[in-house]
């Protein structure tokens, strides 16, 4: 079994340094072939942790190198942290180089002893392939959001870093949100009045969606903020300012673009704002499916439609292009995450919604009934839950009632039964 030892390792280096008779020089130099040659992870990050009982400044080098791995990101940062008189400016050169949780466990240590590393925070710092969430408060407060937006105007770098920290304040999650950031009234006028002034991205437009959706939250929620530094002329100030905003003609012309660009960055931004502006992209979004035929994202933006011969096509699409005799192997146990099963979470997606469009999709269906994902049998049977059974066919009929005897899992074949009770086989 897989064991970690970071739960230990603060006992252990107790240990180490209650020892008298440990000499500091071959100690020093144990720690640090352990760090560079040890073949197991564990030995390299007691080996990293020990470093960090000794100054370390010569071993810099070595613990970026080994900092970038995102297993040995904390213990590196630590050891930076107790080793070197210059640590922070040293994690600072660690934090742009590395993405993940290693991201969020050195932000979370970083001073913002510096304007660069200010200014770093904002445009750059909350930016991560883990939620932005984990970091948006954090960077809003120590790179000093509310001071730099105050400013009359600002380059574009820091309105998107903004935009960044803003949507995922708003998104809120497992962090703090815009109700625990005691500059949000403040920073939020500001954006919006810079957005309005040199606002040109799809991404703004979708955080002066996110704001106004915020703004319009229920009376209860808003009672709460009227007592932390919120009143009802801001509040309305900003609605009024945001909804200019969204009225401005000129932004079709930008989402449309960021929607033909399949390659955008900000490709999310466009057809989310392509949704609230009611602009009809699904043409769009098929012909670059046709070019990617296995991108997760299409799939579930191309079944938001309701109209029955637009899904009628999409679904003939993925009947040709996913390989669905090597998804139907089998009722399994398996959740579905991984590469391996990027094209399981295609078909899912587009089975979780065949029940609006009864007759269309029998052999995905019948596919997700006997692929070893849980999920894709479960939008399976949802399918045929909303159908009427005329619509099934003989051959689905008769999946069904295999699977009842073959089913692994307990819940499945309880709703097995209960379709089957309910559509009366």
């Amino acid at each position: 079994m897989k064991t970690d030892i970071g739960g230990m390792m603060d006992t252990v280096l107790d240990e180490v340094r209650m020892q008298p008779g440990i000499q500091p020089g071959p100690v020093f130099l144990e720690a640090k072939w352990l760090a560079e040659h040890a073949a197991h992870r564990n030995a390299v990050k007691f080996g990293i942790a020990m470093l960090g009982l000794f100054q370390n400044e010569q071993e810099k080098d070595l613990l970026l190198t080994l900092g970038r791995h995102e297993e040995f990101t904390l213990y590196a940062a630590v050891a930076i942290h107790n080793g070197m008189e210059d640590s922070n400016q040293v994690l600072f050169e660690l934090a742009q180089r590395v993405h993940g949780w290693g991201k969020i466990h050195i932000v979370e240590r970083l001073e913002p002893a510096s304007q660069e590393i200010k200014d770093w925070l904002l445009r750059q710092g909350c930016r991560n392939s883990v939620m932005n969430e984990y970091l948006a408060c954090i960077c809003a407060r120590n790179g000093g959001l509310r001071e730099a937006l105050s400013a009359d105007r600002v380059d574009s770098a820091l309105l998107d870093g903004a935009t960044d920290i803003i949507e995922a304040l708003l998104n809120g999650g497992p962090a703090e949100n815009m109700d625990d950031y005691e500059h949000a009234p403040q920073v939020l006028s500001d954006y919006v009045r810079l957005t309005r002034e040199i606002g040109t991205a799809a991404k703004h437009l979708s955080a002066i969606f996110s704001i106004h959706a915020f703004l319009t939250q229920d009376e209860e929620e808003w009672a709460v903020r009227m007592s932390a530094g919120w009143s009802g002329q801001l509040r309305t100030g900003i609605s009024d300012a945001c909804q200019s905003i969204m009225a401005d003609t000129k932004w079709i012309s930008i989402v449309m673009d960021t929607v033909s660009s399949g390659d955008s960055p900000d490709r999310y931004y466009g057809v989310a704002c392509a949704e609230q502006l009611g602009i009809d992209i699904w043409d769009t979004l098929y012909d670059q499916l046709a070019a990617n035929p296995l991108q997760n994202f299409y799939y579930y933006q191309l079944m938001k439609s309701n109209d029955p011969d637009r899904i009628r096509k999409f679904v003939q699409f993925a009947t040709e292009h996913l390989p669905l005799q090597q998804i139907a192997t089998g009722p399994g146990n398996k959740m579905g995450y991984g590469e391996e099963y990027a094209a399981h979470r295609n078909l899912g997606a587009i089975l979780q919604s065949l029940d609006r469009f009864e007759g269309i999709g029998t052999e995905l269906i019948f596919t997700g009934l006997n692929s070893p994902v849980i999920s894709n049998r479960n939008m399976a049977l949802k399918a045929l839950e909303g159908w009427n059974v005329t619509s099934w066919g003989d051959r689905l009929v008769e999946a069904v009632t295999h699977l009842l005897v073959v089913e692994p899992e307990d819940s499945v074949k309880e709703r097995l039964r209960e379709l089957r009770e309910a559509k009366g086989l």
